[in-house]
């Protein structure tokens, strides 16, 4: 049984609906970060940015945060709801795929309890840092992304709000649309609950360390509250909530720095437990293929399906056989890592560049298989997915 819950929400006006949200610091440059800064005043870049810019201490950077957001919401920019509400949530990417789900929160509680399940380990040093970062600023401003299983009950509940009118209707710079619609009749909310309390368990598809930071959260503001009964907000964390059906899931490629033996050494190596045959052109690879380069050198590597009978996925074979025995990869900084999507281009550069000698194209990882592990308590290798859609900051904050 799992659990959606309402929250009344902090968002945009809407004639500035277009103005505020931004995509996760992490995706933009210093350069990108500082035009925006200048032309866009109300960019939610302006709050979780800037004082990163200026260099604050971790405790003046939170507490910047936090008089932003008030300042946005004293200045009309920003309005908070005064009913608890769900909220539909429509992307349109600019080649037409559409993702279409609930914003709402969800519960650290089912997390700890290993009912919304993870596919990826966390770094601890990092998930400790975003439970401070959390404890100080009190708020979720980019929802979690978790998967679901298709539900026709539910597509038919939002299909009815969808034919009302949307608060939002806008497009980012890169050309995806956002549409959202709120839920918030109480028979509405019910039917989206009573549907949820039908799924077994949620998917962690991106947002892992986010999560992880969350349940740690949730465990700190408990024991320092003698008052506690698991309803308080601080036992939840936004999410966006998406049928497994409809992620795009895309690989995670790899570049190796440095190569301590010759290149035609590691090809005879590659051609005892793998079929190994030169390229032509380069074509993505297929589920049991990865595709390795090398200059302007092509080669597809053929997995046998023994590696597959020990439920071993791709990135699992890579980093058991290819790093462990054929080209030692003593730790991550020894990698560069590329998502599929638009991944060529990006591994060209760095190889051109001189910044890696050889190239690692990976097939996605079928949510087949994701679930599976995750259903196993197992976990895949760092950088094995890259799953879209990609969520927006600043369009919902949650407040605790």
């Amino acid at each position: 049984m799992s659990q959606i819950r309402p929250f009344q929400a902090i968002r945009p006006v809407k004639n500035k609906s277009c103005l505020v949200p931004s995509y996760s610091v992490e995706t933009y440059s210093h350069t990108e970060i500082n035009r925006i800064l200048r032309n866009n005043p109300y960019s939610f870049l302006n709050i979780i940015a800037k004082p990163y810019i200026k260099n604050l201490p971790a405790g003046k950077r939170h507490q910047a945060i936090r008089k932003r957001v008030k300042k946005f919401l004293n200045n009309n920019i920003f309005v908070q709801d005064n009913i608890p509400s769900l909220y539909v949530m429509r992307i349109t990417a600019k080649t037409g795929e559409q993702f279409t789900g609930l914003v709402g929160l969800a519960s650290a509680d089912e997390y700890l309890e290993g009912r919304i399940k993870k596919h990826e380990d966390v770094m601890d040093k990092r998930a400790g840092l975003f439970a401070d970062y959390l404890y100080n600023v009190k708020m979720n401003a980019e929802p979690v992304l978790l998967a679901h299983k298709p539900s026709s009950e539910l597509d038919e509940i939002i299909a009815r709000v969808q034919t009302g009118i949307p608060i939002y209707e806008f497009s980012m710079t890169d050309g995806t649309v956002f549409e959202v619609w709120t839920v918030a009749r109480h028979e509405q909310i019910h039917a989206v609950q009573s549907a949820f309390a039908s799924f077994d368990a949620l998917y962690i598809a991106d947002g892992h360390h986010r999560v992880e930071s969350s349940a740690r959260l949730k465990k700190r503001m408990q024991a320092e509250n003698p008052y506690h009964t698991g309803l308080e907000f601080y036992n939840f964390f936004m999410a966006f909530f998406l049928p497994w059906d409809q992620l795009k899931i895309y690989g995670y490629n790899r570049g190796i720095r440095k190569l301590d033996t010759g290149f035609s050494d590691i090809l005879k190596k590659l051609e005892g437990p793998f079929s190994v045959q030169a390229m032509e052109n380069f074509s993505p690879p297929e589920q049991d293929e990865v595709v390795l380069m090398h200059g302007r050198d092509f080669y597809s590597i053929r997995i046998p399906q023994s590696y597959f009978e020990r439920g071993w996925s791709v990135p699992e074979t890579v980093n058991n056989v290819i790093f462990k025995e054929i080209i030692p990869v003593n730790n991550l900084s020894d990698l560069i890592y590329c998502p599929a999507k638009n991944s060529r281009i990006c591994i060209a550069k760095r190889l051109k560049a001189g910044e890696c000698q050889l190239a690692l194209f990976l097939p996605p990882v079928p949510f087949s298989t994701i679930k599976r592990k995750a259903d196993a308590g197992q976990t895949l290798p760092p950088k094995s997915t890259y799953i879209e859609p990609k969520l927006l900051s600043g369009l919902f904050i949650f407040e605790f």
